[in-house]
């Protein structure tokens, strides 16, 4: 796992072999062909899981990870190594080449903590239902806000949640991981929604982006701010006027936005 100035690569075998036999049960249950790993490290994780899918991409941007992983793993067929920050790749691009798709595609890896929500926005926080799901390693704090089942719902919440319910799997302890970092992880499995929210993403994205930035106000008065202010009207019924956005459920937004 990454860090803003260093490296924290996870050493504790029972919690890989957890993670490798959670991303396999997944994999084969959901009927993937593609596999896709962001930030392999020391490549410890990608030896035991590279043999569940014959297609397997592996994305690393280090150029000494990179040179040590490719010494492990080059002569493997199945294996696509791409050596590039994640946020810059032409995923959609990379799976055309290999005749692939998003839709039968498994997202996993330990992911940097200071490009957590970029990362998750890219690959799950569009609206759509590209990809499969995720298993990731992120920072407890992060899998808190994350969960489906929380009660009060961040930015992030919102648009990951929209897809996809998010799945708190196991707490990892600092001492898992090599250096140790200051923090404790979690794993957390995104699963994409049976059935998709009847809700137009781009006008909810629009709701989001007036109302989150005063989470703290309730909506009536956001909403009274935005008339005055920005002359941007949004009918919010009176039994929701006064609640915040981190208390709303689906079927709220549903009331508002229709």
């Amino acid at each position: 796992m990454w860090t803003y100035l260093g490296q924290n690569f996870l050493t504790d075998t029972k919690i890989r072999h957890y993670l490798g036999d959670k991303i396999k049960k997944i994999y084969d249950e959901s009927w993937c062909t593609v596999l896709i790993e962001i930030g392999p490290g020391k490549w410890s994780l990608t030896k035991l899981i590279h043999e569940i899918s014959p297609d397997f991409f592996v994305i690393e941007r280090d150029n000494n990870l990179i040179a040590e992983g490719k010494l492990k793993v080059e002569w493997l067929e199945n294996v696509r190594v791409i050596h590039a920050d994640v946020l810059d790749v032409d995923v959609d691009a990379e799976l055309k080449n290999r005749w692939q798709e998003a839709n039968k595609t498994l997202v996993v890896g330990n992911l940097p903590y200071y490009i957590t929500s970029p990362i998750l926005r890219k690959f799950f926080g569009e609206g759509k239902q590209d990809y499969v799901g995720g298993v990731f390693m992120v920072q407890k704090e992060v899998a808190d806000k994350l969960c489906t089942d929380v009660q009060k719902k961040s930015y992030l919440w919102w648009i990951v949640n929209f897809g996809y319910d998010v799945i708190y799997l196991k707490t990892v302890p600092a001492k898992a991981f090599s250096p140790a970092p200051k923090v404790t992880s979690a794993l957390i499995e995104l699963k994409r929604k049976d059935v998709p929210l009847s809700i137009d993403f781009t006008r909810f994205l629009s709701f989001l982006e007036d109302f989150a930035p005063y989470s703290r106000k309730t909506l009536g008065a956001i909403a009274t701010m935005l008339k005055k202010k920005q002359n941007k009207e949004w009918l919010i019924p009176e039994t929701l006027r006064g609640k915040r956005l981190e208390e709303l459920g689906w079927w709220d937004v549903w009331e508002i936005l229709r």
